[in-house]
This record gives C-alpha cells, structure tokens and sequence, in this order.
C-alpha cells in the first residue's frame, strides 16, 4: 500500500499544473527563488527558449484534454479543451519566439 502511496504521489509531482501551482504559492509567501542568476545573456535565452517549448509541450499533452478525447466526452467539451490546450500552446510559441529572436539579435551584435 505505502508503494501505491508514494507512486501517487510522485505523478502529482511530476503534474505540471502541480509545479505551477507551488511556484505561484511560493511567489504569493514571499520565498527567495533558488535559481541563481546567470550573467550570460545567452544563456539566459537559452533558457528562455526551452521554457517556451516547455510550455508548449504541457499545451499539447494536456492530461485533460486527452482525458476528455479518450473518455469519450461531449464535442462542447473537447472543444473548450482544445481551445484552452491551443492557448497555451500559443503562449509557449511566443515565449519561444521572443528569446529566439533576441538570442539571434544578440549573437549577430
């Protein structure tokens, strides 16, 4: 039972809505951020870019969009999930977009 437990518990951790959900706490508490801060601008677009895929990503695997597809729920339903899970997506893009351009613009200088 405790194997069963501590599974459960490590999905939740992995859930990126879960990951978001305590940074959001953390800023709202006031807790110094752990990440430290990087001098290279590089780097730091770099960084930026793989927040935007990653942010894509948590858009396209949507655990409630897929639990709506597979559940077999109404089309209304899939519909709002896929425009929320598109949403996201686009964000990512833009996240993305915004550090690969500067990324570019400050490797041609």
């Amino acid at each position: 039972m405790q194997s069963l437990s501590n599974f459960f518990k490590s999905l939740i951790k992995a859930c990126p809505y879960s990951l978001v959900g305590k940074k959001c706490v953390d800023v709202v508490k006031g807790k110094p951020s752990t990440h430290k801060k990087s001098k290279n601008k590089a780097l730091l677009f770099k960084a930026g870019i793989k927040t935007g895929r990653n942010i894509s990503l948590v858009g396209v695997f949507c655990p409630f969009l897929w639990y709506a597809i597979l559940s077999g729920a109404s089309k209304d339903f899939i519909i709002l999930n896929l425009i929320h899970s598109g949403i996201i997506v686009v964000i990512g893009l833009i996240v993305l977009g915004i550090n690969y351009l500067a990324l570019y613009s400050y490797t041609k200088s």
